[in-house]
């Protein structure tokens, strides 16, 4: 029997959301002022830069969603619930463990591994207890990923993993 869970979390916006909206920001201003010395190159600056503002705004609402079937797990990206981006498929086969981002023997490996890779699909918080690390290896190259899971979702990674999972 397959065991599936669905879960979707916030995600943190990034440093190019507020480098583009900068842009966007910079565009306007400069149009405005090249307003008051050539009308129509002014004008089209200033719609060019509203245009990068609405766009960078959409940025600033991130989603990221975790589906788990059978312990493999599959990562996307959602950017105002518009856009759907698959960023990284997990098989359980290549994991080498999983543990709360709390327990001290993840905790080392995060810092003392040179060669990993960490990529962070949360919304960050100091105080959340509910994220996990997965320490995966493909084809010779090791990576970190850090997951909010709920208890369903754990459920199903602790089963399908076993002896993988580390208290």
């Amino acid at each position: 029997m397959e065991k599936y869970s669905e879960r979707l979390v916030k995600g943190r916006v990034g440093s190019d959301a507020f480098l583009i909206m900068g842009g966007g920001i910079a565009l306007v201003i400069a149009g405005v002022a090249l307003t008051m010395f050539v009308t129509s190159f002014g004008l089209f600056l200033v719609a060019a830069g509203v245009f990068i503002i609405v766009q960078a705004t959409q940025r600033f609402h991130i989603e990221f969603e975790y589906l788990i079937l059978n312990g493999d797990v599959d990562i996307a990206k959602i950017i105002s619930k518009k856009s759907r981006k698959n960023l990284r498929s997990i098989s359980a086969g290549d994991i080498q463990y999983m543990a709360p981002l709390s327990n001290e023997y993840a905790k080392n490996d995060l810092e003392i591994k040179k060669q990993l890779k960490i990529f962070d699909y949360t919304e960050k918080k100091p105080e959340a207890d509910s994220y996990y690390v997965i320490f995966e290896n493909k084809n010779g190259k090791e990576s970190a990923y850090i997951l909010d899971l709920d208890q369903k979702s754990l459920d199903i990674m602790k089963e399908a993993l076993k002896t993988k999972y580390r208290k």
